[in-house]
């Protein structure tokens, strides 16, 4: 395999498609492109590149994977960003005979650098061309993990499905309650003010990613029951009028996280101490 690689993304208008365009360019590969404005197609990439990324939202990256599935040979790559892994591997590997990997980077395009990122991998067919991918994320920094693309999709219903929920969540209720920005800023702990910036971070964005996230993760239903159930157990004992009931509850979970929460504190505190020394 040559060290130079041709790279095509479908979908390299968008933020991600850029800025992995850029990622790929600066390490020496040639890198095209296609859009709904490019004058190349989805089926020029297909035809002329050796690794075809779908940097699409998912119903569109099923699509287009059916599409120029058939274009591609077996010496080739075709490869995904969705952020949900199951049904796009399924597609992908069902639509063509070439080699297949699914990859999420667990990171958006305002990021710098993927130095310190993580990137999961979920391999479809074939090793020769996910061992490249590999490598190439590995040699800039990132933290890579190649999983299998059902495990990862239950873990996003969590790390992403649960983390979204409980900001969109909290975001309603400070509307239900009228606490507007300037109340907000002025009662805030640095914790708070960190939460109310990302609810921000993510109605400035693309809210139907996040809705997609969502709902289209099939196994977020049960986690948003254990997460339900968990908060009628938080709701039974630390509004008991019971002081013992209350603590015995944040015992417990406390017991849980014995091996993290100490680094946990030292991590948040800095986080916290490098924002607020930047204003």
């Amino acid at each position: 395999m040559s060290k130079r690689i041709s790279i095509g993304i479908i979908g390299g208008t968008g933020s991600m498609g850029q800025w992995f365009g850029n990622f790929f360019s600066d390490a020496g590969h040639t890198v095209f492109i296609s859009g709904r404005k490019t004058e190349l197609t989805s089926a020029d990439i297909a035809k002329k590149c050796e690794v075809v990324i779908l940097s699409l939202p998912l119903d569109a990256a099923i699509a287009v994977s059916e599409e120029i599935g058939p274009l591609l040979g077996d010496t080739q790559l075709l490869m995904d960003f969705c952020s949900l892994k199951e049904k796009i591997l399924e597609s992908m590997t069902g639509s063509t005979s070439a080699e297949v990997t699914g990859a999420h980077p667990l990171f958006g395009p305002f990021m710098d650098s993927i130095k310190g990122q993580n990137v999961i991998l979920c391999p479809g067919r074939g090793e020769q061309w996910l061992k490249w991918l590999e490598n190439e994320f590995v040699s800039k920094g990132a933290f890579v993990t190649v999983m299998n693309p059902s495990v990862h999709d239950r873990h996003m219903a969590i790390v992403q499905g649960l983390t979204h929920f409980l900001a969109i969540c909290m975001g309603r209720t400070l509307q239900k309650m009228n606490m507007n920005n300037s109340t907000a800023l002025s009662c805030s702990t640095p914790v708070f003010k960190i939460n109310y910036d990302l609810i921000g971070r993510l109605f400035a964005q693309d809210i139907g990613l996040y809705q997609n996230i969502i709902s289209r993760n099939i196994h977020f239903g049960n986690v948003l029951d254990l997460f339900l159930s968990s908060v009628d157990e938080g709701r039974d004992s630390l509004l008991s009028g019971q002081s013992e009931k209350g603590l015995l509850f944040l015992e417990g979970v406390r017991d849980y996280f014995k091996d993290s929460c100490r680094n946990s504190l030292k991590e948040s505190n800095r986080l916290i101490n490098t924002l607020y020394g930047e204003q």
